[in-house]
């Protein structure tokens, strides 16, 4: 495949994940999908479970594509998160905020599905959105 139609599967596959879209994910991961998370790799499986565990938490969530590179089979995506607090998040009632986040994606595409996927979101950025960590201080 060209890396003009990985980034269309890219770009296809934020959508589905912000609105947590499982026909769609489903025929874009593969089979052997794996997601390199801070607890360690996992599958498929894990991930779709991780986006439902979102979805209660995050309503209005949008994920804008602010930047794309794709070379062969690699396609990275930097993008803005944004969504609103309205449910269980960690033991956090929800808030009623809104934040806005800076996301870095890395993918692996082969025929047509991501095979790997990592992720960085400035989750730090969101919990002092959400005022649950105070927010840095002026240096003295």
């Amino acid at each position: 495949m060209s890396t003009e139609q990985n980034k269309a599967i890219m770009r296809r596959f934020n959508e589905a994940s912000v609105v947590n879209d499982r026909e769609t994910l489903e025929t874009l991961l593969a089979p052997d999908f794996v997601i390199h998370q801070a607890d360690g790799p996992g599958n498929r499986e894990a991930y779709l479970q991780h986006l439902s565990y979102y979805a209660a938490a995050f309503s209005d969530a949008t994920f804008a594509v602010d930047e794309q590179i794709a070379e062969g089979d690699r396609v990275v995506t930097r993008g803005t998160f944004s969504a609103t607090h309205t449910g269980d998040f960690q033991g956090m009632p929800a808030s009623g905020k809104r934040f806005v986040i800076d996301a870095i994606l890395f993918d692996r595409i082969v025929d047509g599905q991501i095979v790997e996927h990592r992720s960085q979101f400035d989750t730090l950025s969101m919990l002092q959105q959400l005022g649950v960590v105070p927010p840095p201080q002026p240096a003295r």
